[in-house]
């Protein structure tokens, strides 16, 4: 979608104004659409997982033990999806983390029960950022499909980017011990970020998910995805296993990986808030009463409506963020903007799709309650509406507009 910077300006999501204005100024045309190379891979990604992702498919993982598609994991590895955002000296296309967000909204679309947000944006690009080259040794086989990786990035009532797990001098290394709650693919993963402090410092480690020491619990969550509450106990790594930047601090390292962990959500939730939306909108126009669809009715029209627009504002939000972080940019209004409407927005077409659905909804062979539990999930991760609020509140108190 090609325009003029004047034409395109209503479509803009939230902080490129000043961009578009220096564009007008500078007699400049802007392009606010997908490159070719973006669209080949939103369709390769759709077309995988769409394929894959049937109704039968997803209760059949969800009765098993690992709510994990390995084959699927396999296909997206063959198409080296897996390796959209790692450098290419890795194995990797070495694209970028927009590109990534486009492989987790199709995640979404489809949820499918893969850890892509842990594995690959959580984890993997941090390696890649941030690790030595022992730790990026590790990204070729994530780019195969062969190793799964995971980061630890929740406690109990803590707020992510300020861990109390702590982490002590040990001889030449470390021993690190706390609680981490609500892991994701704590099971499948060999290796995993823990973030830490020492002496008021934090550091993130990389650990090994069968080191002496370390044991996990499985928590049962609404998206029916198990997450796992780790607990270390003295656990010794090497010195070797701290991330460590010249540039950055542990601190900042840790807030990299917040920043697009959260994002990376909003991706997710952007694919699950759009099928929901595509799926209550074809039942409208399907189920009918009083001899006309439903989506008829003036009261259903307008709560669609509404459910199209906060769809949109997810969007939106979530691809400026994107955007931003890609260009390295510190944006953390943005960030919070994102996961507020992923959310806020989302819960909202969720219940919208439920509502307009009627009973049908609360059928477990009927899709539309998948989505609904998927969303809830994403809400609550790494703070829901008001804790991004309350950070959005802080922010324009420190650096007022």
């Amino acid at each position: 979608m090609s325009a003029t910077a004047n034409t395109a300006s209503a479509r803009l999501p939230v902080g490129y104004e000043a961009e578009r204005r220096a564009a007008v100024a500078r007699g400049e045309d802007m392009d606010f659409g997908l490159s070719e190379e973006q669209l080949e891979l939103q369709a390769l990604a759709r077309r995988i997982l769409s394929d894959r992702m049937t109704s039968a498919r997803l209760k059949e993982i969800d009765a098993s033990a690992d709510w994990f598609d390995r084959d699927t994991w396999a296909e997206l590895a063959k198409a080296n999806l897996l390796g959209v955002a790692l450098p290419e000296e890795h194995g990797g296309l070495g694209m970028g983390f927009t590109d990534l967000c486009l492989l987790l909204t199709e995640v979404g679309r489809s949820v499918a029960p893969l850890p892509v947000v842990t594995c690959l944006a959580s984890a993997a690009m941090a390696l890649a950022e941030f690790g030595s080259p022992d730790h990026r040794a590790l990204l070729p086989s994530v780019v195969a499909g062969d190793m799964i990786l995971t980061a630890a990035l929740t406690e109990p009532g803590g707020d992510a980017y300020r861990p109390v797990t702590e982490a002590t001098r040990s001889g030449d290394g470390w021993k690190i011990s706390g609680v981490k709650t609500t892991v994701p693919a704590a099971h499948l993963s060999e290796a995993m970020l823990v973030p830490a402090v020492s002496d008021g410092a934090t550091q993130v480690f990389v650990v090994d998910a069968g080191a002496p020491g370390l044991t996990r619990e499985r928590q049962e969550t609404i998206g029916r995805e198990p997450q796992w509450r780790l607990t270390l106990d003295d656990v010794a790594v090497p010195d070797g296993a701290m991330l460590a930047s010249d540039e950055s601090s542990g601190e900042q390292m840790l807030g990299w990986i917040v920043a697009r962990t959260t994002v990376a959500l909003a991706a997710v939730a952007s694919g699950v808030s759009a099928e929901a939306l595509r799926l209550t909108a074809e039942y409208a126009t399907q189920r009918h009463q009083f001899d006309r669809p439903i989506g008829s009715f003036q009261a259903v029209g307008q709560r669609l409506a509404d459910a199209f627009i906060d769809n949109r504002a997810i969007e939106l939000t979530m691809q400026a963020a994107a955007t931003h972080l890609d260009e390295g940019r510190e944006v953390p209004a943005e960030i919070a903007t994102a996961k507020f409407w992923a959310a806020d927005g989302g819960s909202r077409v969720v219940h919208a799709a439920l509502h307009v659905h009627g009973g049908v909804s609360i059928d477990n062979d009927y899709p539309i309650h998948r989505y609904f539990l998927w969303m809830k999930q994403i809400e609550s991760m790494l703070g829901a509406a008001t804790p991004q609020l309350l950070r959005l509140g802080r922010i324009l108190a420190t650096e007022p507009v």
